[in-house]
């Protein structure tokens, strides 16, 4: 106990914690954790001058890598412990050993069926997909024929990404060139930052007053106002979303329009767009915002058609974060190269991979070792997080170990109380709602002031989840939960009814503030 009692303190010294202003965290709030036990963290506290280690549920899924319910935690550090001690570490290049072997197999008949053919390993998920995005740029100058094997740079070119405003690729610094102006590409965080993209604003989908809504943003109505006035944005339930009999809606003509329109007019300033890149369904950093995924089917095909590679940035959504294995499910087309990471391995050591489709391979392809793809890692496909994947994969993906997946449609089941939800989007200061899969999100009201990654308006609701036994870390004025594809609902439902308590508290204090100011 003497250590835990001086760990705040020397957590506050010593540390320098990513994502964290210091200054506006006292000592006294830093969370001293003794051990993790499935969902939970077991935290250690002292409380009227005794000693105690209490349970905390862990709602961030430790940075939305933590899905192991206790059964499996223990499953990973028996085989995580058995490829430590049987290889150490070996080096992958040239080499073949069961752990890389057995997880890119498992990989390529579950997440890459009748799609991927290859499993370039790595070790997170920014790094797959800088890895991804030379893997695209390579196909689009092979297939548009703008290199051949002979001459590897016959013209100074502008190559540029698609991609969505909003979205979140990583922190590397050619992934952060991926991504639109935000609070991570600022010159105070990245001083190179030159967003190499032509970045789309996308429409969002989100549950306010007991019903599902579209934002289409106003650049699409500009476009074409006669159509915004006649399309459906409203929706009672979640399905109708995903529902691809709406690809011949109006809506669907108008995000075609608009696709188009933007892509000509690179075209036209001499620019090639060498590569998609998506978060699919839900950008997760840039505020847990859902995309309406017919935009997203639309924007895969009509870069397809104009042989454009696709990369699914899964490194969030995937593995059953959103209740499917891959968000191929949710979109009902597929990409040509595929990020994931966090969940990958259950949480337990870093590990991600790059999957890839043969004609992405092919055109690495050669004589010369110059044209393979020049890019790894010292730990690159290292047995421990090999091993670790696929004990995670494969429990997670079996209805036998996991209690929520439902073997007749092989997604898992309602973990967010449908009602509970729809009564949380009613609350007078709730902006909106998401739930899918084991993700849950809420967006207090904001002046512009407070709303966006600074806003401190959450804080209070925040600290006081943390007092009631629940881990939260938001994203400004947006509050997530995290749970792991294996947690009961039950216990989804109790961490919802937390917070509909505290944004109660939250309403009567800023109507006793408001009250206050006017006395």
């Amino acid at each position: 106990m003497m250590q835990l009692q001086s760990m705040q303190r020397k957590g506050g010294h010593y540390l320098w914690w990513p994502f964290t202003q210091h200054s506006l965290v006292p000592e006294d709030q830093i969370t001293v954790i003794d051990a993790r036990v499935g969902d939970n963290f077991m935290i250690y506290k002292n409380a009227n001058d005794s000693d105690i280690i209490m349970p905390q549920f862990d709602a961030c899924a430790s940075w939305w890598t933590q899905g192991p319910d206790l059964a499996l935690q223990l499953e990973l550090a028996r085989q995580v412990s058995y490829a430590s001690g049987r290889f150490g570490h070996v080096m992958l290049p040239e080499n073949v050993y069961e752990p890389a072997l057995q997880c890119a197999e498992f990989l390529i008949e579950s997440i890459g069926k009748d799609w991927a053919s290859r499993v370039y390993y790595s070790d997170n998920g920014s790094t797959a997909v800088e890895i991804a995005i030379k893997m695209a740029f390579r196909k689009y100058l092979h297939d548009h024929q703008l290199v051949t094997e002979t001459d590897s740079c016959k013209n100074v070119l502008c190559l540029k990404v698609l991609a969505l405003r909003g979205s979140y690729h990583g922190d590397t610094l050619g992934a952060q060139d991926a991504q639109a102006p935000s609070a991570y590409t600022g010159f105070l965080q990245q001083p190179w930052y030159e967003g190499r993209g032509l970045f789309l604003d996308p429409p969002h989908v989100f549950m306010h007053n007991r019903k599902w809504h579209i934002d289409i943003p106003k650049s699409y109505i500009e476009l074409n106002k006669s159509m915004t006035s006649v399309v459906k944005l409203s929706f009672q339930a979640r399905s109708e979303l995903f529902d691809k009999g709406r690809d011949s809606s109006e809506l669907a003509a108008l995000y075609k329009e608009f696709i188009r329109t933007n892509m000509c007019a690179c075209v036209e300033n001499c620019e090639h767009l060498a590569a998609l890149i998506i978060e699919p369904v839900i950008h997760g950093a840039g505020g847990m915002t859902l995309i309406d995924p017919l935009f997203q089917r639309i924007l895969v095909n009509e870069c397809k058609r104009k042989k454009i590679p696709v990369i699914f940035d899964e490194v969030f959504a995937g593995c059953w974060r959103l209740g499917v294995q891959t968000c191929i499910q949710h979109l009902g087309c597929t990409p040509d190269i595929g990020c994931y990471s966090k969940l990958l391995t259950g949480g337990v050591v870093p590990l991600a991979v790059t999957l890839a489709s043969s004609g992405i391979f092919e055109s690495f392809k050669g004589d010369s070792k110059l044209l393979a793809l020049l890019h790894g890692h010292s730990y690159s496909g290292h047995a421990i997080g090999c091993q670790a994947a696929l004990t995670a994969l494969q429990w997670l993906s079996d209805p036998n170990t996991n209690p929520n997946l439902l073997s007749s449609t092989m997604t898992l089941a309602e973990l967010w109380d449908p009602a509970r939800v729809s009564e949380l989007s009613a609350h007078p200061e709730v902006q909106r709602v998401i739930a899918l899969g084991t993700v849950f999100a809420l967006e207090l009201k904001a002046s512009a002031s407070e709303s966006g990654y600074g806003s401190l308006l959450s804080r209070g609701i925040v600290q006081a989840l943390r007092e009631d036994q629940v881990y939260t870390r938001p994203l400004g004025n947006v509050i997530y939960f995290m749970c792991g594809p294996t947690t009961p609902p039950a216990t989804c439902t109790k961490l919802l009814d937390k917070l509909s308590r505290q944004l109660d508290v939250f309403t009567a204090r800023k109507h006793a503030n408001a009250n206050h100011a006017c006395g």
